[in-house]
């Protein structure tokens, strides 16, 4: 019984192959049998693949339109005539360059009459000006002559003051003489009578005592007169120096009063002159020179330069018109672009910045274009109704960055953008539909094990663990398979141990990568042109 089981797939497998034979072999008038018996038999073949090393990536996709990362709209705020436009749609321009010109002659009238009147009031002012400098000048001179004679007074009475306080010492030294003498002369007096009495009293002779009396009596006369008059000359002329004293002082302290006094007033004059001068920077008003100003940035504002470099999208102005719109012109710069993508809301938690993305247009066809996540909008956008009532351009969006600089994009194609979530380099991988999970959530895939001998190719169990899940591809992080290992695509249909129906050369490069579809396709590619060479 069991080689029974073991024959029928090699009966199979030869039928098949005697198909194929038939077709070769030009049996045209059997090809529409021969096609529907292919289809029969493929039902019943196993599709395989292979597992491999591979890189892998889980990415989402979405489009968008071109558009340029620095869109700069040109303003203006002069309401004169457009004189000259330079600028047109499509045109590359440079950082400075001239795009229009408006008509600025009214203006330049009015800045000259403005800056001949200003120049006029600059020149009486500063006349003026130099007149309060020389009178400033002039008080400052008056001021240290008027002072330095103030000063003269002030030594003049001190002076005076001092030759006085001089003779007082000299009186009051007279007066001391006078004073010592005159004790001196007393007791020069009184020393002769008392020299008298003891010679008076010790003579004996009366002649003697006569003559010593009468000098004795002469000697106390003059002692009795000089004591009586006490009087000293010198006195009375010191009392009435100093009694004048205080008009000296007087006299000193009003050259001093004189000298604050003459200096207040000339400080005050000083002040006073100053006070114009600080004054005239408050007189001068500004209003002139902040017109002349106005009108100087007017004028230059008649010559509209490009801010950046890129291309003109767009020109809203035309010569002798007055623009009436608040955007001039558009420039757009080429080498730095963006695409602004919707994401749907199952996806924006995946999308961050700095996400790496390829970009491609119809217009460019495969090229692929290196792009980052620049800019991620999470704050969903109702969007608007058209006119169908359809309500479009809502969700949430994100904004893309082409990094290459010099690409063949041109503003407004229409990109298709894959945003790269996740990505591993060379992993072994299985095709996800391939795996399978028991109800304990083990996950297995069934391998194509051939037996060298019989010939016979059976599914065999193999356990693995998943990693990271591809597009197409999931990573097998362990598991009881490798590299090579051929990997059953239908394990719904099999169980571990049955017999597989496998095409012959399944097992060349050519048949894995395609699997038995391929092989049956190509079967019934053959019938089908069999089939179109018998109705001609």
């Amino acid at each position: 019984m069991a080689q029974a089981k073991k024959k029928k797939p090699i009966i199979i497998a030869i039928i098949v192959v005697l198909i194929f034979a038939a077709i070769i072999g030009g049996i045209v008038g059997c090809s529409k049998m021969l096609s529907d018996s292919i289809q029969q038999l493929s039902a019943g073949m196993t599709e395989l693949s292979t597992a491999e090393r591979r890189d892998i990536n889980n990415s989402i996709s979405v489009s968008g339109q071109v558009q340029s990362e620095n869109l700069v709209k040109i303003t203006s705020t002069t309401t004169a005539k457009v004189k000259t436009v330079y600028a047109e749609v499509g045109k590359e321009v440079n950082e400075g360059e001239v795009l229009l010109e408006f008509d600025s002659d009214d203006l330049q009238n009015q800045y000259d009459s403005l800056k001949k009147s200003i120049e006029n009031n600059e020149d009486l002012t500063a006349h003026t000006h130099e007149i309060n400098v020389r009178n400033l000048e002039n008080a400052k001179r008056d001021k240290e002559n008027s002072l330095a004679q103030a000063k003269r007074q002030i030594e003049k009475a001190e002076n005076a003051r001092n030759q006085a306080h001089n003779k007082e010492r000299d009186l009051v030294n007279q007066v001391n003489q006078y004073n010592n003498d005159r004790n001196n002369r007393i007791q020069a007096l009184e020393n002769q009578v008392n020299e008298l009495n003891d010679r008076l009293n010790n003579s004996e002779d009366s002649l003697d005592q006569e003559r010593i009396a009468q000098e004795l009596q002469s000697a106390k006369a003059s002692l009795t007169q000089l004591a009586a008059n006490d009087a000293n000359p010198y006195q009375q002329a010191l009392e009435q120096l100093r009694d004048s004293f205080s008009s000296y002082d007087d006299a000193v302290q009003a050259a001093n009063d004189a000298y604050a006094q003459t200096e207040r007033t000339c400080d005050m004059n000083i002040q006073s002159l100053q006070d114009v001068i600080d004054n005239e920077k408050y007189t001068k008003t500004d209003d002139g020179e902040t017109q002349l100003k106005k009108l100087e940035d007017a004028i230059k504002d008649c010559t509209v330069r490009a801010p950046k470099s890129g291309i003109i999208t767009s020109v809203n102005v035309a010569e002798g018109s007055i623009p009436t719109t608040d955007a001039l012109m558009t420039i757009e710069n080429k080498d730095s672009l963006k695409i602004t993508v919707s994401i749907a809301e199952a996806d924006i938690l995946k999308v961050h910045e700095g996400q790496k993305c390829t970009v491609k247009t119809t217009a460019t066809g495969d090229e692929e274009f290196a792009a980052t996540v620049s800019r991620v909008v999470n704050i969903y956008s109702p969007g608007q109704m058209n006119m169908m009532g359809q309500t479009t351009g809502g969700g949430y969006s994100a904004e893309i960055t082409i990094d290459d600089k010099n690409t063949d994009l041109l503003i407004g194609m229409t990109a298709k953008v894959q945003i790269l979530l996740e990505e591993k380099k060379d992993v072994l991988t299985v095709p996800y539909e391939s795996i399978k999970e028991d109800e304990d959530g083990t996950q297995y895939v069934l391998l194509a094990v051939t037996d060298e001998k019989s010939g016979v190719t059976t599914a065999k169990r193999a356990n693995i663990e998943t990693g990271m899940e591809g597009s197409y591809y999931t990573e097998v992080v362990s598991g009881d398979i490798k590299e090579g290992d051929k990997i059953v695509m239908q394990g719904d249909m099999y169980n571990d141990g049955d017999a597989l129906l496998i095409m012959p050369n399944l097992n060349s490069t050519d048949a894995n990568e395609g699997g038995a579809d391929s092989a049956v396709e190509s079967a019934a590619e053959s019938a089908a042109e069999g089939e179109a060479s018998a109705d001609e």
